[in-house]
C-alpha cells in the first residue's frame, strides 16, 4: 500500500495538536525518575515500509525509557533462538483482564503467568535468557536491541536504580515464581536483567523501527528478512490481545491497530503491511497508558484509514 506522505504528516500534526488539548492523567510516580519528566511532551513517528520516517510534536528532543515496550524485545529473541512451544511453556498467551503487575492472578490462574506482557511474564522470561552471568544476559539483550532497532540504544542508569529501589511488587511476584519452580537461579539477577530490560532510552524515532519490523513479517525497509515471520504473527497477536493489559480490546476496536505500552508514556503500534508508529506522552490512565498517545493513535488511524478491520 503507498502512503500519501504529505496526507501523513499532516495528519501526525493534527494528532499531536488534538493530543495537546488533553490535560488529564498523572505520571508513574511509583517510579522516582519517572515522576520527574516534563509532563508536556508529546511526540509521534511513523516509519513506513520504504523506510522513510515522519514525525510531529517533540520527536526529536522527546527521550524516554522503553519500560514494557521493552518486553517485545526478550520475547522477540526468546522465540527465535527457542521456538514457540518452549516459550509457550514458559509463559501462556492469554489476557488476564487484570492489572500488568498482578500478584493475584499468579495465586489464581498460575503458576505460570498468563502472557508475556504482564510483569510476571517478562520476568518468567527474563530468567530464561542464556548466559552463565548476568553480564552476558544484558550483552543478549543489547544485541536484540540493536536488532530490531536498527540502533543503538543505551541504558539510563538513572531509571534502572530508581525501578530496582522501589520494584518490592516486582520482587515479590518474582518471588512467588521462585517458590512455584516457575524461575530458577538467583532472583535478584533475574530482576536485574529485567529492570536493565525496562531502561533502555529512546525517541519515537527510534521507537517506530520496532512496530514496522512486525507490520511487514520481519523484513526491514532494504528486504532483508530480520525476524521470521512466525515470530512476528505470535508478538502481533498477543499485541492485539494482552498489549495495553486490561485495556487492549478497547484500543483495538478505537484504532485497529496492535499495539503494546509502557508507562513511561510510550506505545508503540503496527499498521499491518503499512508501517510501524509510535506514540509518547507520560500523562497515563488508572490502567497505565499514555492518555495523549491513544489520542494521537485514534486521530492517525481514522485519518489514514489504517484500522486492520478496513479492506
Amino acid at each position: 500500500m503507498d502512503v500519501d506522505e504529505n496526507a501523513l504528516q499532516e495528519a501526525l500534526n493534527r494528532a499531536v495538536m488534538k493530543a495537546r488539548l488533553n490535560h488529564e492523567g498523572a505520571l508513574a510516580n511509583y517510579i522516582p525518575e519517572l515522576a520527574a519528566v516534563d509532563p508536556n511532551n508529546t511526540s509521534i513517528a511513523v516509519t513506513l515500509k520504504n523506510g522513510r520516517t515522519l514525525s510531529a510534536g517533540d520527536a526529536k528532543k522527546h527521550v524516554f525509557t522503553l519500560q514494557s515496550v521493552a518486553k517485545i524485545i526478550v520475547l522477540a529473541g526468546l522465540l527465535e533462538e527457542e521456538g514457540a512451544e518452549r516459550v509457550i511453556s514458559w509463559t501462556g498467551m492469554e489476557p488476564t483482564g487484570r492489572a500488568f503487575a498482578s500478584i493475584s492472578q499468579l495465586e489464581q490462574s498460575g503458576p505460570v503467568p498468563a502472557n508475556p506482557f504482564v510483569n510476571s511474564g517478562a520476568i518468567a522470561l527474563c530468567n530464561r535468557i542464556p548466559g552463565k552471568q548476568e553480564a552476558e544476559k544484558i550483552e543478549w539483550l543489547n544485541r536484540w536491541t540493536k536488532r530490531l532497532f536498527h540502533d543503538n540504544l543505551k541504558i539510563n542508569h538513572e531509571v534502572y536504580e530508581s525501578e530496582y529501589k522501589t520494584g518490592d511488587r516486582n520482587r515479590a511476584i518474582a518471588y512467588l515464581m521462585k517458590s512455584n519452580g516457575i524461575i530458577h537461579g538467583d532472583v535478584e539477577e533475574t530482576l536485574r536483567v529485567y529492570f536493565t530490560l525496562c531502561s533502555y532510552d529512546a525517541t519515537v524515532i527510534q521507537a517506530s523501527y520496532l512496530p514496522l519490523l512486525l507490520s511487514t513479517g520481519g523484513e526491514d525497509p532494504q528486504g532483508r528478512k530480520v525476524l521470521k515471520r512466525d515470530t512476528c504473527k505470535y508478538i502481533t497477536a498477543v499485541m492485539a490481545t494482552c498489549g495495553l493489559y486490561d485495556s487492549s480490546g478497547a484500543h483495538l476496536v478505537r484504532t485497529g491497530l496492535p499495539a503494546k505500552s509502557g508507562v513511561s508514556g510510550l506505545i508503540v503500534a503496527s499498521a499491518l503491511r503499512i508501517a510501524g508508529i509510535a506514540a509518547s506522552s507520560p500523562r497515563l490512565d488508572s490502567k497505565g497508558t499514555s492518555i495523549r498517545g491513544e489520542i494521537m493513535l485514534e486521530s492517525l488511524s481514522k485519518e489514514m484509514n489504517w484500522h486492520f478491520a478496513i479492506p
